[in-house]
């Protein structure tokens, strides 16, 4: 038993806010990227001390017709590469009763985009800074059940012009609020996870689009194999709430829904000596109806100081 704690300790350590940029609304696409916020262990609270995190997100998928630049597009096809590169603090000294942590991540970003508008074949990629991601985030426990309440803000600073098909930024603000629980059997090293969350955005003021309310449930079924190595079986299910609005929402409404998911590994190197988590992941989308539809990756590295 004392092993099995010592592992969730370790990755405790380790684990990041979740927050990330993603695909839904406008360009069929959003700041929610499916299954990011949660992984191995993600509510349980870490230790106090700084963390740094290296994290790349991958997307590949398509939409049959989405609005871009102001313009409908249709066959859009969109493959995206970011790395995020983030610290995150846990503080020591209880707020509310709950351990807080805060942090941010910056992105670098490639985005390649392939669509028909007219009949007319068009087609553009972009390398660029993306945008700033700044969280928070409270920790507890009640019971055998550990919680995270977690809120995200979306700053728009990264690359972003009218004129371009592809954008590695969103060029609007985004507010997401999600909380996280957690249930941990020791004994047999079972973990069931839940995440649900709303997402706000505000308005593309450049395309006068404005992207409707989001819903999303992260879940992870995970099984700690040793003290080193963990498997699960992860995914998400997300709904608009709210359709889209403005000028620009030449599509109306258009109101996604989707529903996808896969397996996840969480490697701690022996020779690490606990510092060190990888978590790798892939999600395969099911089911959806108006939003990018495709393969999402996740590689998380953290160093814990």
């Amino acid at each position: 038993m004392k092993k099995k704690l010592l592992v969730f300790k370790l990755l405790i350590s380790f684990l990041i806010l979740g927050a990330h940029t993603a695909h839904a609304t406008e360009v069929g696409s959003s700041y929610y990227f499916p299954g990011s916020a949660t992984t191995f262990a993600t509510s349980v609270k870490p230790a106090p001390g700084l963390m740094m995190v290296n994290e790349m997100l991958f997307y590949n998928g398509k939409v049959d017709t989405a609005v871009a630049r102001g313009l409908v597009h249709v066959d859009l096809k969109a493959t995206a590469l970011y790395n995020y590169v983030g610290g995150f603090y846990t503080f020591e000294k209880p707020v509310l009763g709950s351990r807080l942590q805060i942090g941010a991540v910056v992105p670098v970003g490639h985005v390649d985009f392939i669509a028909k508008i007219a009949s007319i074949n068009a087609s553009d990629n972009h390398t660029d800074i993306g945008d700033t991601v700044l969280s928070a985030a409270l920790y507890w426990k009640k019971d055998d059940i550990h919680y995270k309440l977690i809120q995200s803000v979306y700053a728009p600073t990264g690359g972003y012009s009218i004129n371009n098909l592809a954008n590695v930024g969103r060029n609007y603000w985004g507010f997401d609020t999600s909380l996280v629980m957690t249930w941990l059997n020791v004994k047999k090293g079972i973990e069931i996870s839940v995440t649900p969350g709303i997402m706000f955005n505000t308005k593309n003021t450049a395309t006068d689009y404005k992207s409707g309310d989001e819903f999303h449930v992260d879940f992870a079924v995970n099984q700690y194999l040793s003290q080193n190595l963990a498997v699960g079986l992860q995914g998400y299910y997300y709904r608009q709430l709210t359709g889209d609005s403005g000028s620009g929402a030449k599509l109306g409404s258009f109101k996604g829904e989707a529903f996808g998911i896969g397996p996840a590994v969480l490697w701690m190197p022996k020779y690490a000596k606990g510092n060190v988590l990888v978590i790798a992941k892939w999600l395969h989308d099911v089911n959806q109806t108006k939003r990018m539809h495709g393969d999402y990756g996740q590689l998380t590295v953290g160093y814990k100081f």
